[in-house]
């Protein structure tokens, strides 16, 4: 059984996001549930969840490449993880795979992907690539469909894991049914999938943000965007995870970057 959301107790966010108007709002949040957080150096954006290693077990760590395709002409805003590591004195094992930390969903048994990674890894065949992942992860890796509207090819806005065998799956009801069917196609067989779904006159072009949640532990910082679908939101997440601490803030001028909470943090055990 590998670490999971659930079992994190600490939060970290790049120093960059101080600019943004929300980071008081996140911040008391944090602290009204007594969520320990700390600020990372070193850092050359507040994208963080994309650069920093994967944590398997808690003094495993797994170092990723970090050279997406998207930022091959901005060079300039990819972090060297290692600097942030050494300052937290974390040891990695590295591993020569572009991947985005974005681009892992971590489930008790398995860990889910985008094909996208395929794409940036086309020195390989599939098969090597998949060996190189599992050996890795000491887990099964479950592949979906890149959605190409995303050119970031990320799984944390489209699936999220709950518990047990069950994992949450984006609203593509509400936008893109034959995506939606060719994902649960992907994960029926090995999850019990749970959709989120809203209504209103006319949908927000940015509801799915709120699958990109920040969870810490039992803990559930929600993004809100000011508009009708963020009390349905909040209604079905209490519903799906009862038993936690489930709080919500606007997020709105970070979501009209392409990313949210969990794509500007970084929960791990310690």
């Amino acid at each position: 059984m590998q670490l999971t959301d659930k079992d994190s107790n600490i939060v970290y966010f790049s120093e960059w996001v101080k600019d943004f108007t929300c980071y008081d709002a996140i911040i008391e949040k944090l602290n009204k549930h007594q969520i320990k957080y700390d600020l990372l150096r070193h850092t050359k954006d507040y994208w963080i969840r994309d650069f920093m290693p994967i944590q398997i077990r808690e003094t495993e760590f797994i170092q990723y490449k970090y050279n997406p395709n998207y930022l091959q002409k901005d060079q300039y805003y990819i972090t060297d993880p290692d600097k942030c590591c050494n300052h937290l004195g974390i040891s990695t094992k590295k591993i020569d795979i572009v991947l985005d930390g974005g681009n892992i969903v971590k489930c008790s048994d398995c860990v889910i992907m985008t094909d996208k990674v395929f794409v940036e890894n086309n020195h390989l065949s599939k098969m090597q690539l998949i060996n190189i992942l599992e050996n890795c992860f000491r887990c099964e890796v479950v592949f979906i469909p890149w959605d190409r509207y995303e050119k970031y090819g990320h799984t944390d806005g489209m699936v999220r894991f709950i518990e047990d065998k069950k994992v949450l799956l984006n609203n593509y009801i509400d936008f893109d049914k034959s995506l939606r069917n060719r994902i649960i196609a992907d994960l029926q067989n090995k999850f019990e999938i749970i959709e989120l779904e809203y209504s209103a006159l006319k949908l927000s072009s940015h509801n799915w943000a709120y699958i990109n949640y920040l969870q810490v532990g039992k803990f559930i910082l929600l993004p809100a965007l000011g508009t009708p679908e963020d009390e349905q939101a909040y209604e079905q997440f209490s519903e799906i995870f009862s038993d936690y601490q489930i709080e919500q803030v606007d997020v709105s001028e970070i979501v009209k970057l392409g990313g949210a909470l969990n794509c500007i943090s970084w929960n791990v055990k310690y």
